[in-house]
């Protein structure tokens, strides 16, 4: 598609959502400041990745659950369906580049802030498939309890507790990290748990519309 379309289709979710619109990005506006005050009260390095992580990565995946809400709507299914078929994969891509260079422009700010302690290549690959996860998981809870408040519901009660905890709440999966990996074992099951999770996402997305 040209520019002027992908600009079109911008703007049309814009007036569709309203102030619900800029909620994401008010959420990386309050990263920085965040980042900005933890790194003033302490010297561990991860800090600014679990605030990337655990706030920033799961608010960008935010947007197209909000905008295929109205799928669900009652009586809606039968007649927004066969557009949301022909759109799904385009607007999954166009979310996941704006928000992907939002989430770099907050590592860029980390390292302005903090150094590049926390930065390494296990970390940006645990950072890619986190946010791809993101990207899937809102659509596909979605796709499987058709309500807009549950599905939220079950993404930001998960994200809330590991994050609280520091991943030691309960023994499910374990998709974060809070710090520097300290055996390939640490870093593997995370990263597992993140690809399973990927492709499980994926084919519920598919399921329901194709």
């Amino acid at each position: 598609m040209d520019k002027k379309t992908i600009a079109h289709r911008f703007s049309f979710d814009r007036r569709l959502l309203g102030r619900l619109y800029w909620f994401p990005f008010l959420i990386y506006g309050l990263c920085v400041g965040l980042m900005g005050i933890l790194s003033a009260r302490s010297d561990e390095p991860f800090l600014p990745y679990t605030v990337i992580q655990g706030i920033a990565v799961p608010i960008a995946g935010w947007h197209l659950v909000f905008l295929y809400r109205h799928l669900y709507d009652e009586g809606a299914k039968e007649a927004l369906l066969w557009h949301y078929r022909k759109t799904v994969v385009f607007d999954l891509v166009r979310y996941a580049v704006l928000h992907g260079g939002c989430i770099v422009l907050l590592v860029l700010a980390a390292i302005w802030i903090h150094g590049t302690m926390f930065l390494t290549a296990p970390v940006l690959v645990h950072l890619f498939l986190l946010f791809l996860f993101y990207q899937l998981i809102g659509l596909a809870m979605l796709c499987v309890f058709r309500s807009l408040d549950v599905a939220l519901s079950v993404i930001a009660v998960y994200t809330f507790m590991e994050v609280a905890t520091q991943g030691t709440f309960m023994p499910w999966p374990h998709l974060f990290l809070f710090q520097a990996p300290a055996d390939s074992l640490s870093l593997l099951l995370p990263m597992m748990w993140l690809g399973a999770g990927i492709v499980i996402s994926v084919m519920l997305i598919g399921r329901e519309f194709w």
